[in-house]
This record gives structure tokens, sequence and C-alpha cells, in this order.
């Protein structure tokens, strides 16, 4: 038996109202990280020592380095020789007596543990404050301003990991390859914590009589 009309009716409503509850959320998500993403999505990592953005024009670089007085910039997208951006990364940063560093690699892309240690060498040795830059300065710039945080900073993981959130568009519920510098991150934490320990361990039988 064929079910009544109204229910035949009902039916495509209430499956319109749930995809409308689905996609209320990721189109939200979607729009917020596209309004962080204008305006270069600069933010403090810790006030005086190190800044993140994503890819600025000359203009924008300049501003930053009058305002912020910046004496390093580290692009994290890699030396891509040729291309107007770096060339004009590079011209600006020159003409402002500005350190360039290149470091390279994908927002998608697992780090190593000696990666990892080589991006936190720089961070450190990097004349301050130090601009932090990817492409849309979201997920890359965040572990790396996460690790500045963590190894450098002295915040604990939590605190550290704030710098991978959906506030400075990193979104991993639209772009799922992007945990990858969520676990890049924890697993640098895992290992130090663990050295930490062992390290201690080792001190503390070492002074025993």
């Amino acid at each position: 038996m064929n079910p009544p009309p109204e229910i035949t009716r009902k039916k495509p409503r209430w499956r319109r109202r749930a995809l409308a509850a689905l996609l209320t959320p990721i189109g939200a998500l979607r729009i917020y990280a596209g309004y962080t993403l204008y305006d270069a999505n600069f933010h403090v990592v810790v006030n005086g020592e190190a800044y993140r953005s994503g890819q600025m024009s000359a203009a924008q670089f300049t501003h930053a380095i009058q305002t912020y007085g910046i004496k390093s910039i580290l692009n994290l997208r890699g030396e891509n020789p040729g291309t107007a951006w770096r060339q004009a990364e590079i011209q600006t940063a020159a003409k402002w007596h500005v350190v360039h560093y290149d470091f390279g690699f994908g927002s998608g892309d697992e780090l190593t543990l000696a990666k990892m240690d080589k991006l936190v060498a720089l961070l450190r040795d990097a004349p301050k404050p130090v601009l932090i830059h990817c492409l849309g300065g979201a997920d890359r710039s965040g572990l790396a301003a996460a690790l500045f945080c963590y190894a450098i900073a002295g915040e604990n993981p939590g605190q550290a990991h704030r710098q991978l959130t959906f506030w400075d568009g990193h979104v991993p519920l639209i772009r799922p390859k992007v945990t990858a510098m969520d676990d890049s991150f924890w697993r640098y934490v895992g290992h130090h914590v663990t050295r930490a320990a062992s390290d201690k361990s080792t001190t503390n039988t070492a002074i025993q009589p």
C-alpha cells in the first residue's frame, strides 16, 4: 500500500533540512577560514619575538617590518626560484636589511624529528623578531609557531598547540591532509618529553652513592 500523500511530501523537506544542518557548519568554517586568510592572516606568536602570516606582497612586508621591527623572515614555501612573489620578498628583505631564510615543506607532509630539530634551531638562531610565513599562514606557519612556543618560548604543549587552530585558519575538517601538522607537533613533543625523562633518570642514577 502506498503511504499517504502528506508523508511522501514531507520526506524531501526533512532531507533538505538535514542537508542544510550538515552544510551550514561546513559553510561557516569555509567563510571563516577565508576571512582569516584575508590580509595575509598576520598574527602575533610571541610579542616582540615572533610573528606569523601568509604570503605577503612587498607593501605588506614593508608595513610589517616598519611596524613590528622585523629582523628576519622565514619562508616555509621553499626557494621557488624565479617566481615573482619570491623575488619581491627577497628584494624587500634586502632593502630593509632583513635576514631571509628558506625552509620548505608541504602542509600535508609529516616532518621527521630531524627536520623539526633543524627548524627549531633555525628559529632559535634567527634575528628577532622573526616573521614566519607560508602561503596561507594557517598550517605550515602554525606548526612552526607551535614549535617556537614549545621549544623556544617554553610554553606547555597545550598552549603551544593553540597555534594550530580554527581561529588562525587551520581547519582539518575542510582539508584533512593538514592534520599532518598536528601529528608532527605531537610527535616532536612526545619525543622530547620521553628524552627529557630518560635524561633525568640517567642523571639520578649517576648521582646515587
